[in-house]
């Protein structure tokens, strides 16, 4: 079974063409296996095809866990600036819809709320019980 944290990088990845923001080329970082594209947050903010396209955005994997960080080189936005961040974040910020089903699978496999990375999700939208 793949990793939650897997699954929904692979969705992400799979969203940037769709975003129009090019193609995603895989990097080697210390031995594992890493992502380069566009950055989605500042990429509309370059006024030059080629910068636009520029792979300044990296996913980079943590060592033995399936966990991964969100880096923009260009740091073209206030959603790229600053340090890294997780993927939870990174999925927040891009595409709120996406989020909720991450932390809603999270939820699911006990892994959201006080001590994780991820918050439980918000049920008070919910006109009924979440799981009946």
């Amino acid at each position: 079974m793949i990793p939650i944290n897997e699954k929904y990088l692979h969705k992400v990845l799979h969203l940037m063409p769709i975003y129009g923001l090019g193609d995603i080329k895989e990097v080697n970082v210390d031995g594992r296996t890493g992502y380069s594209f566009p950055c989605p947050f500042c990429a509309i903010y370059q006024k030059k095809d080629s910068k636009k396209r520029k792979h300044c955005a990296f996913f980079l994997p943590h060592a033995q866990s399936f966990s991964w960080t969100f880096f923009c080189h260009r740091k073209g936005s206030s959603e790229c600036m600053g340090g890294g961040k997780s993927l939870s974040k990174f999925l927040e910020e891009f595409n709120p819809q996406l989020f909720k089903q991450y932390q809603m699978e999270m939820y699911k496999a006990g892994r959201s709320g006080q001590g994780h990375i991820v918050s439980d999700p918000d049920f008070s939208s919910f006109n009924s019980k979440p799981f009946q």
